[in-house]
């Protein structure tokens, strides 16, 4: 039973650690994931009033949603480790990483983690004009 436990906080802690700059970037890519299903779906009841000769006739059109700017908030537990790389045995570099773990009931419970030590990092994902436009 005790490396099942142990296999299970494994997994906890692959799925929910992660380093800082990566946790950001999920964040990220879910926020266009999340504007491009909007995009697609404003796309596809475009077509729909398109092919529908009593819809296109009364002039609708699709309404289109954008995400013009997204908060974030992230409550998170961080934890600074070093990476060293050697070659022959001789240290050739050295950088340190940010480590993330959501602040919630199952990684407070696994690892005992005192919600006072924890960090609030904010920032936002804001939409601009592809580069190389000008308004």
């Amino acid at each position: 039973m005790f490396s099942t436990m142990n296999n299970d906080a494994d997994m906890i802690e692959n799925v929910l650690i992660a380093p800082l700059e990566k946790v950001i970037s999920r964040i990220g890519n879910g926020i266009a994931e999340a504007q491009h299903a909007m995009d697609m779906n404003s796309a596809a009841t475009q077509v729909m009033i398109d092919n529908d000769p009593a819809l296109s006739e009364k002039g609708l059109e699709a309404h289109w949603y954008h995400m013009p700017e997204t908060e974030v908030t992230l409550k998170l537990s961080l934890n600074m480790k070093r990476e060293d790389t050697k070659k022959n045995g001789k240290l050739v570099s050295r950088k340190h990483r940010l480590f993330a773990a959501p602040l919630n009931a199952e990684y407070s419970n696994t690892y005992n983690t005192d919600i006072s030590g924890t960090s609030e990092i904010r920032f936002k994902v804001v939409s601009i004009p592809p580069p190389g436009t000008r308004e």
